[in-house]
């Protein structure tokens, strides 16, 4: 076959001719880099470069679990507000009104299920709070919860709906106040019911507004026990980890 040999020591190459122009190019190419160039051809290697790498794809849609919503992941929640009570019989004594700060840990019991409007996922939270009495007789109350949440969760995890129940216990000054038959002992038993909205703004942060009904009472256990019906509402920020 026509062509050039050029030789190294003792290694030869055949250059095939395929015409003036590709001798010609040949010839412009420096002694020292041909030798490198004839063997990346005959390996089939391109030299004019390799293909530009396309970038990785997102990474949360190459694992699994990186949804808010999946079981296992954990929260803190804080939250503040106020509550009203409303009396029930006119002897109770008045109203107890007050300021509420809560702080909850949460973690997410299931991944989300379901379809449609029920799409959703169970939660459980610990929640500590005090409150602080601006209307009626006593100073504060402060106790724990603990509560279950059911998650509302569209495919976009941006408006997230939730219904809310819980119960536990609190202690309070009120019941030292014998005008008011709400409290009568310094350990009551309380439950709440809530509807709540959240707003996702990442992975890690959201926004809650919360809206509740809260009842205290001894169970009879105590002389006074007309307990305590108060609703209100609360605004709050949620970490995830």
């Amino acid at each position: 076959m026509a062509g050039w040999k050029i030789s190294s020591g003792k290694t030869c190459w055949h250059i095939p001719c395929r015409g003036l122009g590709a001798i010609q190019r040949m010839k412009s190419i420096p002694a020292t880099l041909l030798p490198s160039l004839l063997l990346a051809a005959a390996c089939g290697i391109s030299t004019a470069g390799t293909p530009a790498m396309s970038p990785p794809p997102n990474v949360s849609q190459m694992l699994p679990g990186t949804s808010v919503f999946t079981a296992g992941r954990i929260e803190l929640q804080s939250g503040t507000g106020a509550f009203w009570s409303f009396a029930t019989d006119e002897s109770d004594g008045g109203s107890l009104d007050f300021f509420n700060t809560t702080y909850r840990l949460g973690i997410m019991l299931t991944d989300v299920k379901g379809e449609g409007w029920m799409r959703g996922n169970s939660e459980l939270l610990i929640e500590g709070f005090y409150s602080s009495v601006f209307q009626g007789p006593g100073d504060w109350l402060a106790g724990s919860s603990l509560l279950m949440r059911y998650n509302f969760v569209p495919q976009d995890e941006k408006w997230i709906p939730y219904l809310q129940v819980g119960a536990g216990g609190l202690w309070n000054d009120v019941h030292k106040d014998r005008s008011q038959s709400f409290l009568g002992q310094c350990f009551e038993f309380n439950f709440q019911a809530s509807v709540g909205l959240r707003y996702q703004f990442n992975e890690r942060w959201g926004a809650t507004v919360e809206g509740s009904y809260r009842y205290i009472t001894n169970f009879g256990n105590a002389e006074r026990d007309s307990g305590l019906n108060s609703a209100g509402a609360m605004v709050g920020l949620v970490r995830t980890f």
